[in-house]
């Protein structure tokens, strides 16, 4: 038996150019900055009030991370409702294939559920995964093991028999931590994939018994 379980952003869906313009566009009043590079090395995957609440403290600002969550949370459903978010190429076809198979899948994600739910009903793509773990769920995130362990509990599968699939540090941590099988989808500014068993540019291409 195996399972395969999706980190979201930047693995489903491109998403991850968005949530950072996204964190510029709602921080800009205070003049806070964030790169690329800093973006995909230490923030991708962590979730939005860890993030907010990190750069709140280094400016040393007096700002309700609520507020700012919400209104960030708000500005992000507005791109995906206008169509600016797109799937990751080959996905889809992948899916299918998992499905056709019969193999479990799950989503695991640092983001708010209502945020993943929205992107899958707009992409067509909510019946191709058995469960979803959101950041909402767990207290506990990325790069504990606990959001991938708990997936597979749910799933009814032991972490040798799940091949875990991400793009960021944080996740990539996680996924080993947890000693799963970890397949990693080559990020455009995070490049350092040291710790991935197999490294993919996109599905195009890709079948679950090559992955296995």
């Amino acid at each position: 038996m195996v399972g395969v379980l999706f980190d979201f952003d930047g693995v489903v869906v491109q998403s991850e150019p968005l949530h950072l313009k996204t964190f510029i566009e709602v921080l800009a009043p205070w003049n806070i900055s964030l790169t690329n590079e800093r973006w995909y090395r230490e923030f991708a995957g962590t979730g939005s009030r860890h993030i907010l609440s990190l750069l709140i403290k280094e400016n040393n600002l007096s700002i309700d991370v609520d507020s700012l969550v919400a209104k960030r949370k708000k500005l992000y459903e507005e791109y995906v409702r206008k169509g600016d978010l797109q799937e990751t190429p080959g996905v889809r076809s992948f899916l299918k294939d998992l499905r056709a198979k019969k193999i479990k899948t799950a989503i695991v994600s640092g983001s708010h559920r209502s945020n993943v739910e929205l992107a899958l009903t707009m992409l067509n793509l909510g019946e191709y995964f058995d469960l979803i773990v959101s950041g909402d769920d767990l207290s506990v995130r990325k790069p504990d093991p606990y959001p991938f362990l708990y997936a597979a509990g749910k799933l009814g599968l032991k972490p040798k028999e799940c091949i875990a699939i991400e793009d960021s540090l944080s996740g990539m941590l996680s996924v080993k931590r947890a000693n799963m099988r970890l397949v990693c989808v080559r990020s455009q500014n995070y490049t350092d994939f040291g710790k991935c068993d197999r490294i993919i540019p996109d599905f195009r291409g890709i079948s679950i018994s090559e992955l296995i």
